[in-house]
């Protein structure tokens, strides 16, 4: 990944951080795109969504990981590659 690309990750993290999402919603949100990226066919059903959002959960990544994972996700689909 180029440092520009890491450099825009870092700066949406941080957006997506000043937010102030609480860490459930922050794991339900990773969850809903790990789903998604992976081809997952359940991606969009609660059960499912909520299932992934526990396991992220008990992994126990901090706030700060949480946002750049959901913010390299976000900008990776944006930019065309999953």
């Amino acid at each position: 990944m180029s440092d520009e690309k890491v450099s825009h990750i870092n700066v949406a993290a941080y957006f997506l951080a000043e937010k102030g999402y609480t860490y459930d919603k922050l794991c339900w949100m990773l969850a809903e795109r790990q789903l998604l990226v992976q081809g997952d066919s359940k991606y969009n059903q609660e059960e499912r969504i909520r299932e992934k959002a526990a396991e992220i959960f008990f992994s126990g990544p901090n706030y700060d990981v949480l946002c750049y994972l959901i913010s390299e996700i976000d900008i990776m689909m944006r930019s065309g590659k999953k």
